[in-house]
């Protein structure tokens, strides 16, 4: 209902419709562009704050009226609420549908010089509470100020009649007396689309004296004889003045549209650069540069688990204490702010929180140099961008949210393989080496001399088995944890392959290995117990794929500044999805490295010792024919310079 007062106080509905929409909504404050808009926006702040709820002040207004409510957008903002401008024909409606938007509780307005709006709201805002203000002081309409046209517009204007007159006389001898009239129109319309209302009206008037003067009897004269020459003469001018008006209407919306897809075209740019964003420091470039703002004027800022602002990357900003009250406020309340007029004296940083469900995610702040207020445009700008920021914000922070359950979930997976791993392959040489043993300490005197040898054979294998397995968890630890030391020494190739050969002799029993080393091939500066364990993992990996009988080649070449040791097989081949994968630790493939009861860290180990000398591994493999793993390792010069010999030079 609508709640009347005297002229002195403003008062306030006493009651509301039996049924509100949205109780706990907020209140919206329905700018008029009257004098007392003032005194209605320190009423509606004063009830919102008594009844601890959000408000928000609409004006629905054309581009010309909102620039001139610049001063209440600024006052709104100092009295804590947020400001928003509409578009429309019918303002009744607009507000309606804005408020059913925001699932607003009630709109309150200046009642004074409004009653058919009041009237029309309560007929079809059903479901709201109504409030309409009798205000002090008499309610005059604020009229923006128009734009002053520049010089050159009303120049075009006069220069459009002067040349409509040269016109018109040219054709005054084939034309008759009202087509002559057209020409002048012609001009006036050409004049109201390049320029505004106000050139517009002067060559109307400009080509209204020409045409009396040279065209209508008698000529050259400004004394009109006939009646009807009287009402050509108005009926020109009235034709002039509404042509020239629609067609600097029509001027003044295209400009608008043109201002509004410019708009939207920065909205569709800022969102896919959001789009694209992987993180924090993503979404605050992205914002400054749609702010053109450097990056010392920007910031996020958010809380810490111990209720202390940080920056998004984790670094404490440099703020005074009333620029963090401020901030506070700001985050408590849901609304920008920045000094208010009542309590905090001009900070230098601006505050725009990020919600999501109105809940805060982060705290937008804007610097400016002598702690005023940031232009109304960047204002207007800010609250548009700032619901694709939240949103933004909200999925990278999901995003690393899923990130980091993802890391959780595959530590906790590379940590059940590696036990499942330990526990396996420690297992079995420990169960065949106690076997042996056990046969040996029961059944000594009955067995022959040549078995014993067998069983103590089998028991050294396993145990050199188990030293291979350890060595390797030693050398992984160490290469994750980058404690890996490298001693160099001049060593030979040949020799790696030799000693590599030598102790897997056992297992390569079955099958055939051929090698071929060249006489030039030159020496490693390297760590060979490194790259021994290497070609020993590479080898012992080629053995368990091949088949009986099958045959494992070890070639040798040296090209530029690299010396390649191939390791081939007979194997069943890799597939070529699950090459560039073998080298991944605790990799369960059907083939490659994790096969046969394989650990998963022979080549992994491999590419990391490797990778420690400055070379790498790769793989060629031909599904059903076999692999191919060459180690690549570079030719690099002694520190001092000592040359590189030669395998066959002497030492």
């Amino acid at each position: 209902m609508i709640g009347t007062a005297p002229a002195t106080e403003i008062t306030m509905p006493t009651a509301a419709p039996s049924t509100l929409r949205y109780s706990q909504g907020p209140l919206l404050a329905c700018l008029s562009g009257q004098a007392n808009d003032e005194a209605l926006l320190s009423h509606v702040a004063e009830l919102a704050r008594l009844r601890g709820r959000p408000w928000i002040a609409v004006a629905v207004a054309d581009s010309a009226r909102h620039q001139a409510m610049g001063a209440l957008e600024h006052l709104c903002e100092q009295l804590g609420g947020s400001y928003v401008q509409l578009q429309g024909r019918n303002r009744a409606t607009s507000l309606v549908e804005f408020a059913h938007s925001r699932q607003a509780a009630g709109l309150w307005c200046a009642g004074s010089g409004r009653r058919a709006l009041v009237k029309t709201l309560l007929r079809h805002a059903d479901g709201f509470e109504i409030g309409a203000l009798n205000l002090p002081g008499k309610p005059s309409e604020r009229r923006p100020p128009q734009a002053t046209a520049p010089f050159s517009e009303y120049l075009l204007a006069v220069v459009a009649a002067f040349v409509g007159a040269l016109l018109a006389q040219a054709v005054s001898g084939w034309l008759d007396l009202p087509n002559i009239s057209l020409v002048f129109l012609a001009a006036v319309l050409l004049v109201a689309v390049r320029s505004s209302t106000g050139p517009a009206l002067l060559c109307a008037l400009l080509s209204f004296g020409a045409y009396g003067f040279y065209f209508l009897p008698p000529a050259w004269s400004v004394v009109i004889h006939r009646e009807q020459d009287i009402l050509t003469l108005v009926f020109f001018l009235l034709m002039a003045l509404l042509t020239g008006n629609l067609a600097a209407r029509q001027r003044r919306q295209y400009q608008d549209l043109q201002q509004a897809q410019a708009q939207t075209q920065q909205l569709l740019l800022f969102a896919e650069r959001l789009s694209n964003a992987r993180d924090h420091s993503d979404l605050f470039h992205a914002m400054a540069r749609q702010l053109d703002l450097p990056d010392q004027q920007l910031c996020l800022l958010s809380l810490d688990e111990n209720g202390h602002w940080q920056a998004l990357d984790g670094s404490p900003p440099d703020l005074s204490e009333l620029e963090r009250i401020s901030a506070e406020h700001a985050w408590r309340n849901g609304q920008p702010r920045g000094y208010d007029s009542h309590s905090l004296a001009r900070p230098h940083w601006w505050w725009w929180p990020l919600l999501e469900v109105d809940q805060p995610l982060a705290l937008l702040g804007v610097r400016t140099g002598q702690g005023d207020a940031p232009p109304i445009e960047q204002r207007r700008l800010i609250g548009t961008l700032l619901p694709l920021l939240s949103n933004a914000l909200a999925r990278v922070r999901i995003a690393e949210a899923l990130a980091h359950s993802r890391l959780h979930h595959e530590t906790e997976r590379l940590r059940s393989a590696l036990l499942a791993s330990v526990s396996h392959d420690l297992r079995t040489p420990l169960t065949a080496m106690r076997g042996n043993i056990e046969t040996l300490q029961l059944f000594a005197d009955n067995l022959d001399a040549a078995v014993r040898d067998e069983l103590l054979q089998d028991t050294g294998t396993e145990a050199a088995r188990l030293d291979r397995y350890i060595q390797n968890l030693l050398d992984m630890t160490r290469l994750s944890h980058g404690a890996l030391q490298l001693e160099r020494d001049w060593v030979s190739a040949g020799d790696l392959i030799a000693v590599a050969l030598q102790r897997l002799r056992p297992m390569l029993q079955p099958l055939r290995v051929s090698y071929d080393v060249p006489d030039d091939t030159p020496l490693l500066w390297a760590q060979g117990a490194l790259i021994e364990q290497a070609l020993i993992n590479v080898l012992e990996n080629a053995a368990r794929f091949s088949p009986p009988g099958g045959e494992i080649g070890i070639r040798v070449s040296s090209h530029g500044a690299w010396l390649n040791i191939a390791v081939s097989d007979q194997g069943p081949g890799i597939p070529e999805d699950e090459q560039a994968r073998i080298f991944d630790m605790f990799y369960t493939a059907a083939r490659g490295d994790r096969g046969g009861g394989g650990t998963g860290l022979g080549l992994a180990i491999c590419q990391g010792m490797l990778t420690a000398h400055g070379g790498h591994v790769s793989v060629a493999s031909v599904l059903g024919r076999g692999s191919t793993l060459t180690l690549h390792m570079p030719l690099a010069a002694a520190p001092g310079g000592e040359p590189a010999e030669h395998e066959g030079a002497p030492t």
